[in-house]
Parts: structure tokens; C-alpha cells; sequence
């Protein structure tokens, strides 16, 4: 259509050179007129994705849209619906437009619209509007929402779209949305990223202009990137490039916190009183220089540029809460990731002890197309045989409601101690693989219909996480506290960290881990009534309580000196 506009702007102009004379002055103001029309449509444009929102902060975010000619970019923005109280300019003339916003207030609602300088293009409606992150030294509630393997362009992707805004039309929206990879399948190509992420009948249309995304990439975001199937990516991670790290935007040089990677494909950034890391577990390479994931170099001494981006940035967060998020998970009931996957291994022995190390609290991974969830754990990076009690800081369900939550403590011993590994790959595919027995997981959803989305809500001392089924239900859920450890004394902290495992139990005996100070102590079990059930004494560590229980809920009393202290435990 171009085309025959310009070619149109070509003959008028031809015609209007001619000597006065030549023309009648009503056809001279006809063609002036046409000449107008047809300067309108040269400069006209569409939008053909977007906008989208990227790098909120509390000052400032970032908006993105696609059209499909160039011209320059302008934001218009205000308090409410239609207020075009703010514009933001940018001069460079592009069809992938980029405009960020900055000098906003914190934790404030703005609508917007986009366009050009001489044009609007969307906006003002509803769905045009974005809230900026809180005041960093506010306690404000934060709630994000997790996918991962989404971009199917599938009904199921539908279907856990769609749970997720009837949950939200009742409970309020996600303020951060991760992904968690795979992204747009089956290579992660510009057509599949808008077919099955930005289009409105598979995609996410009405939520990207209002709810801003931070990501991390997975194997088939890197099929259009450096494919390394089957001997790994060659290329210098510094040099890569493709359809998913043009359409990211991320703070990556340090200026939502954090240390700068100054690299898209892993960084990091703060979002009220947490501090979020995206690593990259597609950076394993048969080239030992490029190889920054470590699949090649299973030992404790390994580093590389990631790795040790990786440890400065832990070591300058303050933050109370940190949530880590990459693709191919270190923990699976699946027959081959975690033992098999050199990626899922690598990122298990070079990620996990240092994010340890610094107390972060959740990991997040996709990559098995199932819902998994470990218990809170510390010190595992080994294979599955080498998974022993001790590594358990609470081996119940962490349901606040079921068993009791659990809590990490802030000082003391056991300062920083626990992670809860997630995996939510189901929110577009879905597996019914047999699982294999992982010591590290608490559960898992492999149905076919158990496909879902992950929610997350973190208000000051309190982490609440649900995994919620693409029909609505809740499937799992638990609950982290942080709690001091300064006004218990010695027994009361040695009976805090007694713990059975597994619980609840579904078949077996119970495992009581103890420390050394509890040996000489007591543990009872008592059912819902008050009725003595089991009692034994504690005469070793991690004894075993070889007690024949019908299904139901009870109640364990540890006792030692004269305190107590009571765990609810569960025999399905």
C-alpha cells in the first residue's frame, strides 16, 4: 500500500511543478488536496505488538511496541484515564519503539498511551496502565506470578491464562510476572514470540501493557540464539543475539540494584524488599572458554564470568528476600533431567552453593513440563544417593495450614539456612512421565490436567506460594517465615531443629532428625483427641519412629529438659 502512495506523491509532485498556466486553479487545489491524503497515509503507521513493560523501578519503567513503519516514539501518561498530564519523546526513527519513563513516583498507578509525535496509536483504555515498584524502604506487599514453558499457542496455555485473571478479578493482580523459559515455541523465533506470547487469541494482549515481565531464557529460546543441540553452543556469550534478547529489556547495568552483568542473558534486580537473579543455564559450551555454566568442569573449583558475577552480586544485596529463577532445574522426579541433563547437573553443583551461601530463599525453574516443589533444604549438590536427613531444614510440607510453615531463621546457627526448589514447567505443556523417587522434592503434579501457574506473595517476614491448576484449584502450597533465633535458649533452639521426615508420610516409618543435645530426650505422637499413640525416647541421631499409624492428623511433642516443642504430622 506504500508503494502506490509514493508512487501517487510522485505524479501529483510532477504536476504541481508544471508552470501555472498549464493548470486550472481548481485541479491545482484538487491535487493539493490529494497530495494531502496521500501524505497522510505515507506517514501512517500500525501497531503490530505491544506495548509491553520492562524494568519497573520505583522512579522509572520502560515501554515497548513494534509497528510496521518508522517514525518516532512518543508516551503520553497521567493519574487517570485519559490525563495527558507527562509526554516522553524519542527522536530516533524506528519500528521497534523504546521509550523509558523516569521521575515517577513510587508505587503509583499511571495510564498511558503510545503513538508517534504526530499520531496515536493506542490509548487511552483500560488496560493502558502500569504501577511503578514500591518505595525500597516501605514495607509494601508484593505478589508475582511465575510460567514457565508457556508459549505453546495452545488451549492450554489458554486455560491457565484464563485462571489466572478469574482468580485475580477476585484477588488482586500480579505487581511482577517471571518467566521462567521456553517462552514461544518450538524455537523461539520473532513469529512464534508474536503468535504465541503478544497475539490476543493465544497470547497475553490484554495483560503486557499493564503487567511488566523480567525472564530467563531455556533451550528453546536459544534454538534462534546459539542452538546447542548436540554438542552445546560454540559462540562467545558476549556475542549473542536472537529474537528473545531483542525483545527483553532488562536492568542488567545495576540501575534497579544489584551488580551490573552488564549482559542480557543473566542479572539481577530489586523489587521492594527482594532481590531477584536470572541466570542461564543455556551457557553451557563444548568450548572450555565459553563454557560458563560448567558442564564440562563438575568440581567445586570451578568459575567463570557468570558464576562470579554471580557471588558479588549475592554478596551486596541486603535485601530480606531473594529469589533466584533460570531453566533446567537442579532437583526432578523426572527419569533424566537432574541425573542425566548436564545442564540440570551443572547448574545444581556450580548455582546451589553459592546461592546457599547467601541465604536465598526460592529457586525457580521450568524446563519439565510438571509442577515439582522441594522441601526447604541446604548442602545437596550431589546425585540423589547423596541426599542425607541433615540436609533437611524442615521436612514437612511448609503449609501453614497442613503441618506448619516453614521458618528460616536470621541469626543464630542456623542463620540463612533453607531453599525451597520450584519447578513450574506446566503452563502450556503438560508430562504424565512415571516419576522417579528425588529425596529433595515434597511433591509433584504430572497429570495431564494438571497444567497451571505459580503465585507468590512476599509481605514483610512472609512468604505465601500457591501452585494453582489451569481449572482453578490449588494444588500445593506453603508458607516461609523469618524469624530470630536470639530470644531461644539453647534447648528450645536444639528443639526447634528437630524435625520428621517425610511428612506427611504416605507409607514406611517416620525418620526423626535430631541433634546431638536432643539424644536423652522424648518424642510422642498423640492424634487429634489428645490420645497417646507412640512414645519413645531419642537415644541416637536421626532415629527412626517405627510406628504403624492409620491415615489422619497428629501431633508430635519432642521433649527434653522440661521444654517442649509440637509438630503437627500427617499420615495419608
Amino acid at each position: 500500500m506504500r508503494i502506490k502512495f509514493a508512487n501517487c506523491v510522485w505524479l501529483i509532485l510532477n504536476c504541481l511543478s508544471k508552470p501555472t498556466n498549464t493548470l486550472q486553479p481548481m485541479k491545482r487545489i484538487l491535487l493539493y488536496f490529494i497530495f494531502f491524503i496521500a501524505m497522510l497515509g505515507v506517514q501512517s503507521q500500525s501497531l503490530i505488538r505491544g506495548p509491553y513493560l520492562q524494568s519497573p523501578g520505583p522512579h522509572s519503567i520502560i515501554i515497548h511496541w513494534r509497528t510496521d513503519s518508522a517514525a518516532n516514539s512518543r508516551v503520553t501518561y497521567g493519574l487517570s484515564l485519559g490525563a495527558n498530564t507527562f509526554i516522553t519523546d524519542s527522536s530516533s526513527t524506528t519500528t521497534e519503539h523504546r521509550v523509558q519513563l523516569s521521575g515517577l513516583l513510587p508505587h503509583t498507578k499511571y495510564y498511558y498511551t503510545i503513538g508517534s509525535a504526530s499520531q496515536s496509536l493506542r490509548g487511552p483504555d483500560s488496560l493502558l496502565h502500569f504501577t511503578t515498584a514500591p518505595d525500597p524502604s516501605a514495607a509494601t506487599p508484593v505478589r508475582l506470578w511465575a510460567t514457565g514453558c508457556f508459549g505453546q499457542g495452545n488451549a492450554g496455555q489458554r486455560l491457565v491464562r484464563s485462571s489466572y485473571d478469574n482468580y485475580t478479578s477476585t484477588n488482586r493482580p500480579a505487581d511482577l510476572w517471571l518467566w521462567l523459559g521456553d517462552n514461544a515455541y518450538d524455537d523461539g523465533n520473532d513469529s512464534e514470540y508474536q503468535a504465541k506470547v503478544f497475539d490476543h487469541i493465544n497470547g497475553y494482549y490484554q495483560m503486557l501493557p499493564n503487567l511488566p515481565f523480567a525472564s530467563t531464557p531455556g533451550n528453546r529460546d536459544y534454538n534462534t540464539i546459539c542452538p546447542w543441540q548436540p554438542n552445546f553452543c560454540t559462540q562467545d556469550p558476549n556475542l549473542h543475539a536472537g529474537p528473545y534478547l531483542d525483545i527483553i529489556d532488562p536492568p542488567c547495568h545495576g540501575e534497579l540494584g544489584g551488580v551490573a552483568s552488564n549482559l542480557k542473558i543473566f542479572y539481577s534486580f530489586d523489587y521492594g524488599d527482594i532481590h531477584f537473579i536470572s541466570l542461564n543455564t543455556e551457557l553451557g559450551s563444548a568450548n572450555a572458554n565459553y563454557d560458563w555454566l560448567g558442564v564440562s568442569h563438575l568440581d567445586t573449583a570451578f568459575s567463570s564470568p557468570m558464576t562470579e558475577w554471580l557471588k558479588a552480586d549475592l554478596a551486596a544485596s541486603t535485601k530480606k528476600w531473594k529469589i533466584a529463577f533460570w531453566h533446567q532445574p537442579p532437583y526432578s522426579v523426572h527419569p533424566v533431567t537432574t541425573e542425566i541433563s548436564p545442564m540440570a547437573v551443572a547448574s545444581r553443583e556450580h548455582f546451589n552453593p553459592i546461592l546457599e551461601q547467601y541465604g536465598v530463599d526460592m529457586v525457580l525453574c521450568a524446563h519439565d513440563h510438571s509442577y515439582q516443589r522441594s522441601y526447604l533444604i541446604n548442602g545437596h549438590y550431589g546425585d540423589r544417593a547423596s541426599f542425607t536427613p541433615n540436609m533437611l531444614m524442615d521436612g514437612s510440607s511448609g503449609d501453614a495450614t497442613f503441618t506448619g510453615p516453614y521458618v528460616k531463621y536470621t541469626d543464630g546457627p542456623l542463620a540463612g539456612k533453607g531453599t525451597v526448589y520450584v519447578i513450574q514447567g506446566n503452563s502450556g505443556s503438560n508430562s504424565s512421565y512415571v516419576p522417579v523417587g528425588d529425596p529433595a522434592m515434597f511433591t509433584a503434579q504430572l497429570c495431564d490436567t494438571c497444567m497451571g501457574s505459580f503465585l507468590i506473595d512476599i509481605d514483610g517476614d512472609r512468604l505465601d506460594a500457591h501452585f494453582m491448576s489451569a481449572y482453578g484449584a490449588t494444588l500445593d502450597q506453603f508458607t516461609i517465615l523469618k524469624q530470630s533465633a536470639t530470644a531461644i535458649n539453647k534447648v528450645q533452639n536444639d528443639l526447634y531443629r528437630a524435625d520428621v521426615y517425610p511428612n506427611p508420610l504416605t507409607a514406611g516409618s517416620w525418620q526423626l532428625k535430631v541433634s546431638t543435645n536432643l539424644i536423652g530426650g522424648t518424642a510422642e505422637i498423640t492424634d487429634a483427641y489428645g490420645r497417646e499413640v507412640f512414645r519413645s525416647l531419642l537415644e541416637t541421631q536421626n532415629s527412626t519412629l517405627d510406628v504403624n499409624l492409620a491415615r489422619g492428623v497428629y501431633f508430635l511433642r519432642i521433649m527434653l529438659n522440661g521444654e517442649q516443642v509440637v509438630k503437627q504430622v500427617v499420615r495419608q
